[in-house]
């Protein structure tokens, strides 16, 4: 069975109240109005407002342009083929590329032959498709307005806890990183790139209702991907770095560390999605294990030790930017930078 969800009679709506509108109130052209209150009735509010912007001013760019150049000109081939390079070069520089069909058939009708003025046309039909951007805008944003964040929020969830499984698999073989395959670390990489993809379409969506801002969620994302490159770097950087005498003792920090960062993520996720009130405690633990392992480990007794032992160093310093990404996320959560640090300080726990 085919489901009408609220996209579809929304449009319907749009459309019926647009042309009901231009009819009442003798404007014309009611079929440019329709249309445009078709493209206004998007996935979300805030997308619809930016679909309404950009046929307002395409409308506005192809109808100006095309009738200036019929009344200065005149309307032979050659001039509309230069007009509508014109156009379509204008809608390249102001990033309306998706819409710029629309801007080229616009001064192309104003340049055919029709019952009126150019410049009766174009404010004839300007007019159409403001009343119809702001009827379907209307319509999405008050009526049922879409609301992705429980489904963008479900994303991220998936989208960490594959990560989380991923690391901790790399993390739990580190000392003996050879074990691992290469083509076990691309699958899981690829499923984790998945996950993330899936989730930052259902962001994209977003509007700044919900637990959190849409920028916030982007961030959060972001940081994902960004946990994601440093645990294959760390990964990398082992192969060379295990053959270090003492690389036992120091793998086992480093996976201490990264089985913390693995719950103070969970947590920290937790809390933005929830949302609940992030403690100090968690953004001074993100900076503990920070300041920790960006401190320079001992010179190499040897020259030809000296890449052992920066592959070792590649993995502490993975270990730090993995916690640094964390913590910077936790403070633009709170927005309080200064707050925190001052708190773990005095609290003892930096």
């Amino acid at each position: 069975m085919i489901k009408v969800g609220p996209r579809l009679w929304k449009t319907g709506l749009a459309v019926a109240l647009t042309v009901f509108l231009l009819r009442v109130t003798g404007l014309r052209y009611e079929v440019f109005g329709a249309m445009a209150a078709v493209l206004a009735v998007a996935p979300s509010a805030n997308q619809s407002l930016k679909n309404a912007l950009e046929l307002i001013g395409v409308n506005l760019l192809g109808g100006l342009i095309g009738a200036a150049a019929t009344l200065l000109i005149g309307p032979n081939p050659l001039v509309m083929g230069g007009v509508v390079i014109l156009v379509l070069l204008l809608c390249q520089i102001l990033h309306w590329q998706k819409v710029s069909g629309t801007a080229a058939a616009v001064a192309i009708f104003v340049m055919a032959p029709h019952p009126e003025v150019a410049y009766a046309y174009v404010g004839w039909r300007l007019l159409a498709v403001v009343a119809g951007s702001v009827v379907g805008t209307a319509v999405n944003a008050f009526i049922a307005r879409p609301d992705f964040w429980p489904a963008a929020a479900a994303d991220i969830v998936r989208a960490g806890a594959e990560l989380d499984r991923f690391t901790a698999r790399m993390a739990e073989r580190l000392d003996r990183p050879h074990s691992i395959t290469k083509a076990e670390v691309l699958t899981g990489a690829a499923r984790v790139e998945e996950r993330i993809a899936e989730a930052r379409k259902k962001v994209a969506l977003l509007d700044e209702r919900g637990p959190m801002g849409r920028e916030l969620a982007e961030r959060s994302l972001r940081v994902l991907s960004s946990l994601l490159e440093r645990i294959q770097i760390v990964h990398k950087a082992a192969l060379t770095a295990e053959r270090l005498p003492d690389y036992g003792s120091e793998v086992v920090e480093i996976q201490a560390a990264i089985a913390a960062l693995i719950r103070h993520r969970q947590d920290l996720y937790a809390r933005l999605l929830a949302p609940m009130p992030l403690e100090v405690a968690l953004a001074a633990d993100l900076l503990a294990i920070e300041r920790r392992f960006e401190s320079a480990i001992r010179l190499p007794a040897q020259p030809e030790e000296a890449e052992i032992y920066f592959r070792l160093y590649r993995m502490r310093s993975s270990v730090s930017h993995m916690s640094n990404r964390l913590g910077r996320l936790c403070v633009a959560a709170t927005g309080r930078v200064s707050t925190v640090i001052e708190a773990a300080a005095e609290a003892g726990l930096i």
